[in-house]
């Protein structure tokens, strides 16, 4: 049975409509994975003394915050949160881990023997990589 005219087009609207939200939801689920695996990448390099470097990485969505904290364990369930969040936020908003201890710059330039070569930077050079396999999986 043929479709009416513009039934066709209003069909093939929802098939792409459908793919669409199909893709964006995989894209969503490597971006989460790529932060989660970040995250989880600099609190590993992370020089610790008394921990305070290492339980400063904090996810944020959307736009860069400055806090910081003495807690140990404060930021765990604010980055458990924002991941969390993510898959419901229209779009692909930038995806934020920062450091703002006033030394993480001078972590990241080699200023601890546990981190000579810093944290970010190779972090960075693994998440590339995986992204690369990710992509053609998305």
């Amino acid at each position: 049975m043929a479709l009416a005219p513009g039934q066709a087009t209003k069909e093939f609207q929802i098939q792409i409509d459908r793919e669409w939200a199909a893709i964006m939801g995989n894209v969503q689920k490597a971006v989460i994975y790529l932060a989660t695996e970040g995250l989880a990448k600099v609190q590993e390099k992370s020089p610790v003394d008394l921990g305070t470097f290492r339980a400063n990485w904090l996810i944020s969505i959307g736009e860069p915050s400055d806090a910081t904290t003495m807690s140990l364990s404060e930021f765990a369930g604010m980055n458990a949160a924002a991941l969390a969040s993510y898959a419901g936020v229209d779009g692909l908003p930038i995806i934020y881990l920062q450091n703002s201890l006033p030394y993480s710059l001078r972590l990241e330039n080699g200023w601890s023997g546990q981190a000579p070569a810093g944290v970010l930077a190779i972090t960075v050079a693994e998440l590339e990589a995986i992204a690369s396999n990710l992509g053609s999986r998305v």
